[in-house]
């Protein structure tokens, strides 16, 4: 017969590992909305994830260059963004494509993670191979 203290051991360690996976997973989820859908309906969460494009002239700097802000736009709606980070992408600027991740507070989403795309450099360099 198994050891009693073995299965109670296996038993907890069983129980333990999936709460974390479950609240794990839970905290890692960021939905991918649209503007319309952030401005407009109500979320249990904190954090999103949008993509869209920067609002040529739309783009600040501050003075220690830690903060950038702009508008992201999606079709009609735009979204006004902070981001605070020394490490802003390269192909970074007016018209840019980009995905952007944070929270959304008093109808600005807070960034932390700010992310550009450029499709055609991508099929340019895959093409050569």
């Amino acid at each position: 017969m198994i050891n009693k203290k073995f299965l109670l051991v296996i038993l907890s360690f069983v129980t333990v590992s999936i709460g974390w996976i479950t609240l794990d997973y839970k905290a890692v989820e960021v939905p991918y909305v649209s503007i319309q859908d952030l401005q407009t309906k109500q979320y249990e969460q904190e954090r999103f994830r949008l993509g869209g494009y920067v609002e040529p002239g739309s783009i600040n700097y501050s003075d220690d260059k830690l903060t950038v802000s702009f508008n992201l736009t999606q079709k009609k709606s735009n979204l006004p963004v902070q981001h605070f980070s020394a490490a802003i992408p390269d192909l970074f600027g007016d018209s840019a494509e980009v995905i952007i991740e944070g929270k959304y507070m008093n109808g600005v989403l807070i960034a932390d993670n700010l992310m550009t795309k450029c499709a055609s450099r991508y099929e340019e360099e895959s093409n050569t191979y």
